[in-house]
């Protein structure tokens, strides 16, 4: 069967779900899209020339559903109520892939629940940010406990990426891209730290960036977010401070349930929590000027 006859619901239509479904309704697949914010939804199936949804139900007619949402809550909310019933009618057989970066543990728990009325999730995180989700050039870590939802999944996902990798079961692709952005989290507030030491030592900024960029200090936030990001003050990555302080505490609470002990992942946590609490719903870069002292 040729893939684009499937149809195929999007939920979540923010700075990565847009050009993500850009990129779909781009391959010709028969789309539908959603977001809780009905001119959102409007303005998107204009642009894009497909189904615009303006009611969850509605997606029951579709046999494949991506989300692209905050959290794994709100994606089980989605689909089952508080008594664990469907909230929509969706058939046996239908496919959700979640792209969303959700908890492990919460996948696997919501993965069971929509087993039993025969719906199939694959969880399948993203990681590159808004410019790779424009170019459909994400790098995506699919886990799935169903083989042929799998495969139908990483077909369905293909034009929004330029690699996908499987990494196991049901929650090992959400497990995968907390661990991922702990690292870079770990290497964005690291980086942060040195700047700002260096600044006080008389180190110009941009100076240090390319320094480290030309040497074994460079990492994705020195390369592509401290140059235009925090050195330029633009903080407009794209990436909010309160999402990658999810992640982070995501991957802490995998490790604590682990019985690990984890002490750069407890402080980058702190020192993140500790950001947002004091900025609220801001660019995660932000953060740089928070620890600097700048924001206060």
């Amino acid at each position: 069967m040729d893939d684009r006859t499937q149809r195929v619901g999007f939920v979540g239509l923010g700075m990565m779900g847009t050009p993500m479904s850009r990129n779909l309704a781009g391959a010709g697949f028969d789309l539908r899209v959603y977001d809780a914010d009905p001119e959102r939804t409007r303005a998107v199936a204009a642009e894009l020339g497909v189904t615009p949804v303006a009611d969850p139900v509605e997606l029951a007619a579709c046999d494949v559903v991506v989300t692209m949402l905050p959290t794994s809550a709100i994606v089980r909310s989605v689909f089952l109520g508080a008594d664990g019933a469907l909230t929509i009618p969706l058939r046996a057989g239908t496919v959700i892939v979640d792209m969303s970066s959700s908890d492990p543990a919460e996948t696997v728990e919501t993965g069971r629940a929509l087993a039993a009325f025969g719906v199939r999730l694959v969880d399948a995180p993203v990681s590159g940010g808004v410019a790779r989700a424009a170019d459909g050039t994400l790098a995506i870590m699919m886990g799935a406990d169903d083989e042929d939802a799998a495969a139908l999944a990483e077909r369905i996902v293909a034009p929004m990426s330029r690699s996908v990798y499987r990494t196991g079961g049901l929650g090992t692709g959400d497990a995968m891209k907390a661990l991922n952005n702990f690292v870079a989290g770990a290497a964005f507030a690291a980086t942060s730290e040195a700047l700002i030491a260096g600044r006080q030592f008389g180190l110009d900024p941009q100076l240090m960036v390319d320094i480290l960029n030309d040497s074994t200090g460079q990492s994705f936030s020195s390369t592509h977010v401290f140059g235009p990001h925090v050195v330029q003050e633009r903080y407009a990555s794209g990436f909010a401070l309160p999402l990658i302080t999810k992640d982070i505490r995501i991957a802490r609470d995998l490790q604590r349930g682990l019985g690990r002990d984890a002490p750069v992942c407890e402080a980058v946590t702190a020192s993140f929590q500790e950001a947002l609490d004091a900025l609220g719903g801001v660019d995660h870069t932000e953060a740089y000027r928070h620890w600097s002292g700048e924001s206060r």
